[in-house]
């Protein structure tokens, strides 16, 4: 009996090693990843930059959105602002990518170059440019949006509403971010 255990065993071992070039083609593609497209020329640029101060990125934060005014003074926390509007009917990430904090505009291209985003009931996943910005949206199904895109090669900006993506950014209004 022992003997047919370790037979089945081996004959299991010499049919997974037969995977194995695939496995070693997975990884060493793995290992070696391309960067995204415009990722290591913004990276380069972002590392030299100086991140704007608390003041700075509070007096560039807007005050209202369309109609929708800012319920509270926005919170701040180290190069990230967060506010709510119109009774947190839509809340404003605003992150300054200059310095260390590079990473976070990375994260934003990443997302726009990944194709494999797979659509569920719950959620749907939209790569779309609005008014010329490359744009991702996480559209929970009856639920919420969170919108993603990098402004000026360097603010990665997330909204966020109980609503559907084109409905969110026309929410939005571009030009409130022209201080930044």
């Amino acid at each position: 009996m022992k003997k047919l255990v370790y037979a089945i065993f081996f004959m299991v071992l010499l049919g997974a090693c037969k995977e194995t070039p695939n496995v070693e083609n997975a990884t060493e593609s793995m290992s070696n990843p391309q960067p995204a497209v415009g990722e290591s020329s913004i990276k380069g640029n972002l590392q030299n930059l100086t991140p704007l101060t608390s003041e700075e990125l509070e007096a560039a934060f807007p005050k209202q959105l369309y109609d929708l005014k800012l319920d509270k003074a926005p919170f701040i926390n180290n190069q990230t602002i967060v506010g709510h509007f119109g009774g947190r009917k839509i809340t404003l990430t605003i992150s300054d990518a200059a310095g260390e904090n590079y990473r976070s505009a990375t994260y934003i291209l990443d997302a726009l170059n990944d194709n494999g985003f797979v659509d569920t009931h719950e959620t749907k996943y939209i790569k779309k440019v609005r008014k010329g910005i490359p744009t991702f949206a996480r559209y929970y199904v009856g639920s919420h949006t969170e919108l993603d895109f990098l402004y000026k090669d360097r603010f990665q900006i997330k909204l966020m509403g109980e609503m559907e993506p084109d409905a969110l950014w026309e929410a939005f209004d571009i030009n409130e971010l022209k201080r930044l």
